[in-house]
């Protein structure tokens, strides 16, 4: 039996009764040896075909399948398990082997292989679409966090600073709080770093007028509840900044901008990092290995209010990236070409 034979009949076992703990698979697969058995498990791991979980010394895999976690999400989180934070889930994370892009770089690369020669962030020469990208980014980062502005009104606040009449000032400021994010990565293109320090700046520039200065600075000290999910964050502070420096020591290793950029958008809000704003801090910093490599930015412009929010939960929950590279990869592709 070849190894590609192997892994089709776990993925197809494991399909049947997922989440499974590995005991019972060992169990069903007793004639193989276990070196096998681990061998081709991890393999389907690295393919992004199932999960690995782990809670206190159980050990369990789940199916990544498009279908199966739209159906999971059709129940109501009060129907579902309860779900922590897993330290596996970064921790087997494996800089420049482990891949959350995966085949699907070659969607990116294949089209726009040289793309990097075609941008630039100089605003002397493209500050049309360095305006359209603080436009668009504020516009559609804020329609994510249920801002009720629309791109005609952002435009005339970005541009001419001119509030909305109809608009609350806590949403116009978080328009603004998002074209200064915005602006300081573009700014500091040449010197930013993936550091504790840029991060805090970046959440401090989100958070301006919208969070108590106690919680600017610093990363979170209490709990804290994600409503609508069974997930439950770390509420160690410890915990937390031990996880936050082995994300920054593995971001850092990373070497395609591109996986560094969606390894941003999945972290920042598993971490739940800050008391509030975490996926505005994550969409904002995402850009920062695009703008720095000077390749066209990620505007989140045309992403679908409920996709998002499913592949955010899927990363909460099944810990799954595939909805969210999915996204990611589709999205940029159909506006990239918009800041050429």
């Amino acid at each position: 039996m070849d190894k590609s034979i192997k892994s089709n009949k776990f993925l197809e076992f494991i399909k049947l009764k997922w989440p499974i703990s590995y005991s019972s698979i060992k169990e069903n697969f007793s004639t193989i040896n276990e070196a096998t058995l681990v061998r081709n498990l991890n393999k389907l791991i690295k393919e992004w075909q199932i999960n690995k979980t782990k809670e206190g010394k159980n050990t369990s895999y789940q199916i990544i399948d498009h279908n199966i976690i739209q159906e999971y999400f059709k129940k109501d989180f009060f129907e579902r398990a309860t779900k922590k934070y897993n330290f596996d889930f970064l921790e087997k994370y494996i800089p420049n082997e482990t891949s959350f892009l995966w085949k699907r770089y070659s969607k990116i690369k294949d089209k726009y292989d040289n793309i990097w020669l075609l941008s630039t962030y100089d605003y002397k020469t493209n500050i049309r679409w360095i305006e359209n990208l603080l436009i668009d980014l504020s516009f559609s980062s804020s329609k994510l966090e249920w801002n009720t502005y629309n791109y005609l009104d952002t435009e005339v606040l970005i541009k001419y600073n001119q509030q909305a009449n109809w608009r609350t000032q806590f949403e116009s400021q978080m328009i603004l709080n998002h074209k200064n994010a915005i602006k300081y990565i573009i700014d500091n293109r040449n010197i930013i770093e993936y550091t504790k320090y840029e991060f805090y700046i970046i959440h401090k520039l989100l958070a301006k007028w919208l969070l108590i200065e106690d919680y600017l600075w610093t990363i979170r000290s209490s709990e804290v509840k994600i409503g609508g999910s069974t997930y439950f964050p770390l509420d160690n502070k410890f915990q937390l900044e031990e996880q936050f420096e082995l994300f920054l020591n593995k971001l850092n290793k990373i070497k395609n901008p591109f996986e560094q950029s969606l390894f941003i958008l999945v972290f920042i809000p598993y971490f739940q990092l800050f008391m509030d704003i975490n996926k505005r801090v994550s969409r904002i910093a995402s850009n920062i290995p695009l703008i720095k490599n000077w390749l066209p930015p990620f505007s989140f412009l045309q992403i679908n209010d409920r996709d998002y929010i499913t592949a955010i939960l899927a990363i909460y929950e099944l810990n799954d990236v595939s909805l969210m590279a999915d996204i990611y990869v589709e999205n940029y592709i159909l506006n990239m070409n918009r800041y050429i």
